[in-house]
């Protein structure tokens, strides 16, 4: 091959557009001795590039098989605690419900058999009494206002 065609096809690999032979025609070329001084950075770069593959390490495949075994436990482990604790969470759930449910049926059932609350008794015979004791309860209750109010207006001016 001349170095013209060796450049073409290096053009061509440079731009991904070569075929397995003309890759392996370049390889071969790059091994001989006869190179041009010209493509010297190109054999390096094909003599580092199709170099022999360093040797696997002893036990390789074995280490990698016990580190499988020991992510497939993990793995295992994670998925059994994840479902007991949905689990636990679950019946906690369900036991929630159930105690509401007895609450709410007891209190319900307490309430239907207590003595049941007369509306129109009367608390006073004479309609004076009464009105004086709804009066007397109103100011009471007007005081409180006031009181509240004049809190209120007095932190409102302060600030």
């Amino acid at each position: 091959m001349t170095t013209e065609d060796i450049e073409n096809l290096l053009e061509k690999f440079y731009n991904a557009q070569t075929t397995t032979a003309e890759e392996v025609a370049l390889k071969h070329y790059f091994q001989s001795e006869d190179v041009s001084e010209a493509l010297q950075a190109d054999k390096q770069l094909f003599v580092q590039l199709y170099a022999d593959a360093p040797e696997e390490p002893q036990g390789l495949e074995a280490r990698i098989a016990r580190n499988i075994d020991g992510w497939n436990m993990v793995e295992k482990h994670s998925n059994r605690r994840a479902r007991t604790v949905s689990l636990r969470w679950m019946a906690g759930m369900a036991a929630s419900v159930a105690v509401l449910l007895t609450l709410g049926t007891y209190l319900n059932n307490r309430e239907s058999t207590a003595r049941p609350i007369a509306t129109d008794v009367e608390t006073y015979d004479n309609p004076k009494d009464a009105a004086g004791e709804t009066e007397r309860a109103l100011t009471k209750f007007s005081i409180a206002i006031n009181k509240g109010l004049d809190k209120i207006n007095n932190t409102e001016t302060t600030d």
